[in-house]
């Protein structure tokens, strides 16, 4: 009886252990699929790492994402959308640093990938004339506010914005500006969009996907000011508020305001503040 009991415990631990080398063999596979797109120092797999993306400072479960992919450009991100559409895995896209609180950058399925896009830090243009400015998802308020400044510019933001909050991710989620003539419409102060779309496929909202490359539209004096279209659909209320369910987002252009040169503080006493 003895001898039948090892014996079971002995093959039930051959198996788990096929098993796990076979899962790793999986892993593995992936990490160098994917490491052919984004690099080797863009795919993290450290256990440490993924508990950090396990969880944020919401009420949401933690569930640890089986990878966390750091892509550089549009054309990576494209890349990994392919690939997601033909292995089945679910994308997280992320875009702000830590500390996190909504808990829509939590993993809710088993296996799914972060696409952390904070190494698309790039501040594309700041246009004055036309108070613009493009910039890629991970450009924080702690990064642009001073680049703003510099041009006599500044972005109308929400309440205390933390420094490593992304810009596109806090307009994307509508979250309310300040100072209401600045935000006559629930979308302000965000205009164009170029989003990856699920399948893999790269589209320009607005005045930008009307007129071809953004090089050849500055030529012409344009500067994606326009949110609507192209044609007669405005993409980018499609794409706001959605969490990036309906595609990656890789630059905005976002309307800025000037920065007031003269400031007046006024006291005003009163008995009766009613």
């Amino acid at each position: 009886m003895k001898a039948r009991l090892l014996a079971i415990k002995e093959v039930t631990g051959l198996v788990l252990l096929s098993a796990i080398t076979r899962t790793r063999r999986v892993e593995m596979g992936i990490a160098k699929e994917l490491i052919e797109v984004v690099g080797a120092d863009n795919v993290l797999d450290d256990p440490e790492m993924l508990d950090t993306y396990s969880k944020d400072q919401s009420f949401v479960p933690a569930m640890k994402p089986r990878l966390v992919l750091k892509p550089g450009n549009v054309d990576e991100v494209q890349e990994i959308v392919r690939w997601a559409n033909q292995t089945g895995m679910p994308l997280i896209p992320v875009s702000s640093g830590p500390p996190r609180f909504h808990g829509d950058t939590v993993p809710s399925l088993e296996g799914a990938v972060i696409v952390d896009l904070r190494r698309m830090n790039r501040i594309i243009r700041v246009d004055r004339r036309n108070r613009m400015t493009l910039i890629e998802p991970g450009v924080t308020f702690g990064q642009l506010q001073p680049e703003l400044a510099k041009e006599g510019l500044r972005l109308s933001t929400p309440l205390l914005p933390r420094r490593s909050k992304s810009v596109v991710a806090s307009l994307l989620e509508r979250e309310p500006t300040l100072v209401p003539k600045y935000n006559w419409s629930l979308p302000e102060p965000l205009r164009c969009l170029e989003v990856v779309w699920g399948n893999g496929d790269k589209f320009m909202t607005g005045e930008a996907g009307s007129f071809g490359q953004l090089e050849d539209q500055w030529k012409i004096q344009l500067a994606q000011t326009s949110p609507f279209g192209p044609e007669q659909t405005d993409y980018y209320r499609l794409i706001q508020a959605a969490q990036g369910a309906m595609g990656i987002v890789t630059w905005a252009s976002v309307k800025c305001e000037i920065l007031p040169q003269i400031h007046k503080l006024f006291f005003v006493p009163s008995d009766n503040v009613i």
